[in-house]
C-alpha cells in the first residue's frame, strides 16, 4: 500500500513506487496504457477529495479512487472490482493533468456514476447476506468460471431482490408485453425459447437436426488466433452448447450423447488444423463437458457409458474430455468395473505386440488400454491379476515403472529390482527417459533402505551424466548421511576442473552401482566454467566466483550461459568487488536499453536499481546521480526509458 501521506491534496505526493506497492508492476502499466489511450473520460473530485472517471475497457467501467485511513482505496464497477489498471489509469489521468495546471470539476451529487458504484456494492452485500453456504460456494465456482471455461452446469443468474419485486407486481398482459418486447430485442433468447417449444411439441428430431447442422458449419474452418496483434477467428460454440443443455434438461440424454459423438469426431478434425493458443479446443470442451454429463441419464447400460468414456479417452489428443472427470468420480459398481476390465482384456489379447521403440503408436494405444485394464481390475477387486498382466505388457511396451510400481506396493522389493535391471537394460538406449526414472527408482529404494552410500553413487553417475549445480545439491544429500561428503566433494570438483571421471581412483568412497550409463553424457567443456561458477556462487566462495568468471571466454557461447548467472555473479561478489558487480551490473542494464524495446526498459531498470542500491550502500549517491544523468543524455530520444528511469528514482510523479 502507499505510503501515508500529510499533503491536503494526497495524490499530488505519489511516486510511482507508491502506485506500484499500491496495484503492482502489472497493473500499473495496464493502467499507463489506458492513461495514454484516452481512455479515462469525465474525471471529476469527490465530496471527500477523491477521484471519479469513466474507463472505456471491454466495457465503460465507473471507477474511483480515495484516500482512506491514509492509504489508496478503488470501487469499480468492472469484473475485477477494486485496485484494477481503471483505477490506477484514473489517478495517472489526474496527476496528467497536475502538470498542465488542469482543473477538475467537483462530482454533482446526481452524478450516475455514484449510482453505479453505490448499486454494485449493494449488490455484493446482498448476494452474502441472502445466500446460504452452499449457495455461496456455487457462486465463487461461477466466477471462476473464467479461469475454468469446462464448467458441467448452466450458470445461474441470479435476479435482485427490487428486480424481482418488480416483476412480481405486474399483470399476465404486462409480463406478456415485456417477454415479447425482449424477444424482438434479443434474437438468442428468442431462439432459446422457440427450442423449448419444440421439444414442447416433441419436435426433439428438429433441435437434434438444428444442433448437427449447426456443428457442421462450425466445425468446417479451422480456428486461428495471432498473437502480436490479437486478431483472429475463433468459433462460437455457446449456441451448440445451449442446445444441449435444453436437451438434456428436457430428458433427451441419448440424443446428447449422439450428437457428442458427431462433435468429437469433427471438433478433433478441427483442432488439429487450428492455429490459436487453446481456445477452439476450449469451445469444442465445454459442450463435450454436456455428454459426460448425459452419459448416466442415459438409456446405455453401466458397461456402456463406461466403455463410451474409455473409447474417448484414448482417441483424444487434444485434451477435450476434460468433463469425464465427474463422470467417472460417480459411483460405479464393482461388478461393472470386472465387467469393463474383461472387454478391454478381450481387446488387449487383439491387438498386435508391437514393442515401443518399433511403433510408438501402436504401443502408447496398448499402453493407454492396459492402464485401464489395471483401473477396472483395482476397483473391481481383482488386484492379484495386476502384476501378471503387468508383467506381460512390460515386455511389449516397456512400461516397467509401472510393473515396478505394483512390486513395491505389493512389498515385493527383491522382484523389483531385478526387473529395474532388466528394464534399464531394455531401454537405456532407444528410451533413456524410461531408463532414467528406472535408476530414480533404484536410488530412492535405496535411500528407503537407509543404504546412502548406494544412493550416492546413483547421484553421483546421475551428476557425471549431467553436471549441474542441481545435480551437486541432490549428491551432497546423501554423501552427507553417508559421512564421505569431503571425498566426493573434492573429486567432482577435480572432474569439473579436468574432466577425469574419479571412479577407479585412490580415495573415491562410493561403491559401483552395477549398471551401465547409456551413452549421450552431455557434451562437456572443461573446466566446466559455468557449473564451477554455480557451485562457487552457492558455497558463497567469491574469491572463486570471480577467479572462473575471469576464466570464461567471452567469445564463446557457454551452454545454460544467461544473464542471470551474471546478475547473480555480482550478487555474490558485491560485498567484497563492488566495482565488478557495478561494472557487471551496468552492463548488462545498458544491453537492455540497446534493444529500445519497453520490456527491456523494464529489465534494465530491474539491473539500474541494484547500481543504486550499491552505490548508495557505499555513500555514493553523486556517482549515481552522474550516471544517471549520463543515461537521460545518451537515451533522450527513449521516452519510456526515460519515464521508467524516472519511475525508479522515487520522483513524484507530478515531476515527471
Amino acid at each position: 500500500m502507499a505510503q501515508k501521506k500529510s499533503s491536503i491534496d494526497r495524490f499530488k505526493e505519489l511516486t510511482w513506487d507508491d502506485l506500484v506497492d499500491w496495484a503492482g508492476r502489472t497493473i500499473v502499466s495496464r493502467g499507463q496504457s489506458y492513461q495514454r489511450n484516452r481512455q479515462v473520460q469525465g474525471l471529476a473530485r469527490t465530496f471527500s477529495g477523491g477521484l471519479i472517471a469513466w474507463v472505456e475497457g471491454t466495457k465503460r467501467y465507473a471507477t474511483q479512487v480515495e484516500f482512506e485511513d491514509g492509504d489508496l482505496a478503488a470501487n469499480c464497477t468492472c469484473p475485477y472490482g477494486g485496485t484494477c489498471k481503471h483505477a490506477v489509469a484514473v489517478v495517472i489521468e489526474y496527476l496528467e493533468g497536475v502538470k498542465k495546471n488542469a482543473q477538475v470539476p467537483p462530482v454533482s451529487e446526481e452524478d450516475e456514476r455514484l449510482l453505479l458504484l453505490e448499486e454494485d456494492g449493494d449488490q455484493e452485500d446482498w448476494d452474502e447476506e441472502e445466500m446460504d453456504e452452499e449457495e455461496w460456494d456455487e457462486d465463487e465456482e461461477e466466477e471462476d468460471d473464467e479461469f475454468e471455461p469446462h464448467r458441467l452446469s448452466r450458470p445461474k443468474k441470479r435476479i435482485s431482490p427490487s428486480l424481482s419485486g418488480f416483476l412480481e407486481k405486474q399483470t399476465k398482459e404486462q409480463l406478456v408485453a415485456l417477454i415479447q418486447d425482449l424477444l424482438e430485442r434479443f434474437p438468442d433468447a428468442r431462439e432459446g425459447l422457440q427450442d423449448q417449444v419444440d421439444l414442447s411439441k416433441g419436435s426433439v428430431k428438429n433441435l437434434a437436426s438444428a444442433i448437427r447442422k449447426e456443428i457442421q458449419v462450425l466445425s468446417s474452418e479451422p480456428g486461428w488466433r495471432n498473437s502480436w496483434n490479437g486478431e483472429g477467428q475463433i468459433p462460437d460454440y455457446s449456441r451448440v452448447k445451449d442446445r444441449l443443455m435444453t436437451l438434456l434438461d428436457g430428458g433427451h440424454a441419448d440424443e446428447v450423447i449422439s450428437l457428442g459423438k458427431e462433435l468429437f469426431k469433427a471438433g478433433r478434425k478441427q483442432v488439429e488444423m487450428s492455429h490459436d493458443e487453446g481456445e477452439t479446443g476450449e469451445e469444442i470442451s465445454s459442450c463435450l463437458d454436456l455428454v459426460f454429463q448425459a452419459l448416466p441419464r442415459s438409456s446405455l447400460s453401466p458397461l456402456e457409458q463406461m466403455l463410451w468414456a474409455v473409447e474417448a479417452g484414448l482417441e483424444d489428443e487434444y485434451d477435450l474430455c476434460r468433463g469425464a472427470e465427474i463422470f467417472w468420480k460417480k459411483k460405479h459398481k464393482a461388478a461393472d468395473w470386472s465387467l469393463l476390465a474383461d472387454n478391454l482384456l478381450e481387446r488387449l489379447k487383439r491387438l498386435p505386440a508391437v514393442k515401443k521403440e518399433e511403433n510408438f503408436s501402436f504401443s502408447y494405444r496398448r499402453d493407454g488400454i492396459s492402464n485401464w485394464v489395471v483401473d477396472a481390475l483395482e476397483k473391481a477387486g481383482r488386484k492379484e491379476e495386476i502384476i501378471p498382466l503387468c508383467e506381460r505388457e512390460a515386455e511389449i511396451t516397456q512400461d516397467y515403472p509401472r510393473l515396478v510400481k505394483y512390486l513395491r506396493e505389493a512389498g515385493r522389493f527383491q522382484e523389483a529390482e531385478e526387473w529395474i535391471k532388466k528394464g534399464i537394460k531394455a531401454t537405456q538406449q532407444k528410451l533413456p527417459g524410461i531408463a532414467r526414472d528406472l535408476r530414480s527408482t533404484l536410488r530412492e529404494m535405496g535411500e528407503k533402505e537407509g543404504d546412502w552410500l548406494k544412493a550416492s553413487a546413483f547421484r553421483a553417475e546421475e551428476f557425471f551424466q549431467e553436471p549441474t549445480l542441481h545435480g551437486f545439491q541432490e549428491l551432497q544429500k546423501p554423501a552427507k548421511r553417508a559421512k564421505v561428503w569431503p571425498e566426493v566433494r573434492a573429486a567432482v570438483l577435480n572432474y569439473l576442473e579436468t574432466g577425469k571421471l574419479p571412479k577407479g581412483e585412490t580415495g573415491w568412497p562410493l561403491p559401483e552401482t552395477g549398471l551401465s550409463m547409456a551413452d549421450g553424457r552431455r557434451q562437456t567443456h572443461f573446466p566446466a566454467i559455468e557449473t564451477l561458477i554455480d557451485i562457487a556462487i552457492e558455497e558463497k566462495r567469491s574469491e572463486d566466483v570471480i577467479r572462473w568468471y575471469d576464466l570464461r571466454n567471452p567469445q564463446r557461447n557457454y551452454w545454460g550461459w544467461f544473464e542471470s548467472r551474471d546478475d547473480r555473479v555480482a550478487a555474490a561478489v558485491a560485498d567484497l568487488y563492488p566495482d565488478r558487480a557495478l561494472g557487471i551490473w551496468r552492463k548488462l542494464a545498458e544491453k537492455q536499453i540497446a534493444l529500445t524495446k519497453p520490456k527491456a526498459y523494464e529489465a534494465a531498470a530491474v539491473f539500474l536499481r541494484k547500481v543504486h542500491k550499491l552505490l548508495k550502500k557505499q555513500g555514493k549517491e553523486k556517482e549515481w546521480e552522474n550516471y544517471a544523468n549520463e543515461l537521460r543524455r545518451i537515451n533522450k530520444a527513449k521516452r519510456k526509458f526515460l519515464e521508467i528511469l524516472n519511475q525508479m528514482e522515487g520522483r513524484r510523479i507530478i515531476e515527471g
